[in-house]
């Protein structure tokens, strides 16, 4: 029997398709660079691909299913909360079936969420992962027992505090990456595609490596360096959402300030901000 061609040219397009949902993590709409981030996830820890994978997954086949816009669906812009969810659910929780069942859910909730925020004119950003983890950490029961992250990839000391290695772990952190070489990987192939972009978002970790040291040395023993990881992941991805519009200089340098404030200020009330202090700065800067 012959087939029609129709299916053998479908599976690379589905797979491209995912694989620039991936890359939307970092505002990326490239499937090579999801791929890179795809495997710096395998090689960080199996699981962590796997879980992004099928949050991706159900994202998307949620948004085929419920016929969202299909060129936002083709972008990846339904399916990248997915993604980052069930990375995080695999970062946070112990692997089994349960938490495969939970990453599939809330990856189609996740495609629900941003269609909801964009009939509300608000920028989804990573909104609906935040309010994924959150929902997720009420049941953690019936998910497995909790990893203990709080909120952040690591703990604060993963990376230590030579200055290159925090830059390219914040990078990498967005994603729950938290070894510096995979996180200069990542950086190396945004780098080799928006150069501006990458130097961008390295700046955003570099502000916040000099803000929580000149803090930590203005203020001794207040116990600010606690939060030096989630101030960088928040930093990171605030340069990076602003540095896809038009905004000018000084706001993006601004609204990365805010985010740090915002991580310390959050961390201190003892919530799991994840993203949240990047959303609300991002958020404030982008109605100005």
């Amino acid at each position: 029997m012959i087939l029609s061609s129709a299916p053998r040219v479908a599976v690379p397009l589905v797979l491209q398709r995912q694989l620039t949902a991936i890359g939307q993590i970092y505002f990326q709409d490239s499937p090579i660079f999801g791929t890179v981030l795809l495997l710096c996830l395998y090689l960080s820890g199996p699981v962590l691909a796997l879980g992004c994978v099928l949050g991706a997954a159900s994202a998307a086949l949620a948004a085929w299913a419920s016929k969202l816009p299909a060129e936002r669906r083709d972008n990846g812009l339904y399916s990248c909360n997915g993604a980052l969810t069930g990375i995080g659910l695999c970062a946070s929780y112990q692997f089994g079936g349960a938490l495969l069942l939970w990453i599939a859910a809330a990856g189609a909730l996740t495609a629900a969420l941003t269609w909801a925020a964009e009939r509300a004119r608000i920028p989804p950003l990573t909104l609906p992962f935040v309010l994924m983890m959150w929902f997720v950490g009420a049941c953690a029961g019936a998910v497995g027992a909790d990893s203990g992250l709080q909120g952040v990839a690591l703990p604060a000391g993963a990376c230590g505090t030579s200055a290159i290695n925090y830059l390219f772990c914040s990078v990498g952190q967005a994603a729950f990456i938290g070894v510096a070489p995979l996180g200069m990987l990542l950086w190396a192939a945004m780098a080799r595609r928006r150069w501006h972009m990458a130097m961008w978002g390295l700046s955003g970790a570099a502000l916040s490596w000099l803000s929580i040291a000149l803090a930590g040395r203005l203020w001794p023993g207040s116990g600010i360096e606690a939060h030096v990881a989630g101030a960088g992941i928040n930093s990171t991805l605030c340069m990076l959402a602003l540095s896809t519009g038009s905004s000018r200089w000084p706001l993006r340098l601004a609204a990365a300030w805010l985010s740090i404030a915002l991580s310390v200020a959050l961390g201190d009330a003892g919530l799991a901000y994840y993203t949240l202090p990047f959303i609300l700065a991002t958020w404030l800067a982008r109605c100005r």
